[in-house]
């Protein structure tokens, strides 16, 4: 992450948090504050975002106050949110991939989708795969051929096992026939060291940490996982358009309630939710952060869930992967 998306993050964070934990509205002083619970440390991408719709809802008369309960990918704040009432006063916002990857890849995992009520969408991002700046390598496929030739190339760096890159460089490795070597990494920032230095020959990971450094010079996006070409790389084809449409994929941040809380109090807040991430000003922080904001209905995130479900399961059946304990 270069030094001026770290100021923004850092300084969005630090306005958010700030208006979050107040309440001036008359309106919000007759309500009990929403917590929502944010599994990411503060300052970071996720964060940020969480805090913007918390403002957004704020400005809404909803007011909110964000907790972060770091650790185990998200995994801590789900199970904080099925430790408390299911009242609709807790919430959680998390990736998609916490509900849908997760279960396949963790056995002693507390919870599934049954054990939540959906309000949202919040925003999305896309993924990228990437090379050093030194890579010979333009376009996927040459990068395939390089790593068919040459074993030392073969192997591509993620941010950790078990993770939406670990997986979705196995789907690439199977499409392709080609042979590729997982190296997990505790996060993803050695790991953009790495590819930056040459040391790693591939990187997979979320295109909002990719494109300062491709920007910058520093690494060469070879291919994102978006349907279209994304606004913010107009250089980059997708894996679609290089042959690979199976990896057309996106990673989506939700806000969800506990199953059981009342239809009526769910459907308020979905409501609220769909017109916090409409409001302009929520809107300017996601372009900021590369994300893309979106807010389908209950029913459709529920489905979209069901459906992602079920693809991993089967993806991570045929990848060979033992889920961790």
């Amino acid at each position: 992450m270069d030094m001026q998306r770290r100021r923004l993050l850092g300084a969005t964070a630090t306005a958010l948090g700030v208006a979050c934990t107040g309440l001036p509205l008359r309106r919000a002083r007759a309500q009990a504050p929403i917590r929502l619970l944010v599994g990411f440390a503060p300052g970071g991408a996720a964060d940020v975002a969480a805090r913007a719709l918390a403002e957004a809802l704020r400005v809404a008369g909803h007011p909110v106050v964000v907790e972060n309960k770091v650790g185990a990918g998200g995994r801590i704040a789900t199970d904080a949110l099925l430790a408390a009432a299911s009242d609709g006063n807790t919430l959680l916002f998390t990736p998609s991939t916490n509900l849908t990857l997760y279960p396949h890849v963790y056995r002693d995992l507390r919870y599934s989708l049954r054990d939540f009520a959906p309000l949202g969408t919040v925003c999305e991002m896309d993924f990228g795969f990437a090379v050093g700046a030194s890579s010979p390598a333009r376009d996927i496929k040459e990068f395939l051929a390089m790593a068919k030739s040459d074993p030392r190339l073969a192997a591509y760096g993620t941010p950790g096992t078990g993770t939406i890159m670990h997986f979705q460089g196995t789907m690439l490795a199977r499409a392709a026939e080609v042979p590729l070597t997982h190296i997990p990494y505790k996060g993803g920032s050695l790991a953009l060291t790495d590819t930056m230095g040459g040391v790693l020959p591939l990187l997979v990971t979320t295109l909002p940490n990719l494109i300062p450094m491709h920007k910058s010079g520093k690494i060469r996006i070879l291919a994102t996982t978006g349907s279209a070409v994304s606004p913010d790389l107009p250089d980059v084809p997708t894996l679609a358009s290089q042959g690979y449409p199976g990896l057309t994929m996106a990673e989506y941040f939700v806000m969800l309630a506990r199953a059981g809380t009342d239809p009526a109090r769910g459907a308020t807040l979905s409501e609220a939710m769909a017109a916090a991430v409409s409001a302009p000003a929520f809107r300017q922080t996601m372009k900021q952060l590369y994300f893309t904001p979106g807010a389908p209905t209950s029913p459709a995130l529920r489905d979209r869930l069901r459906q992602d479900d079920a693809f991993w399961a089967n993806e991570v059946r045929a990848s060979g992967y033992t889920p961790d304990t």
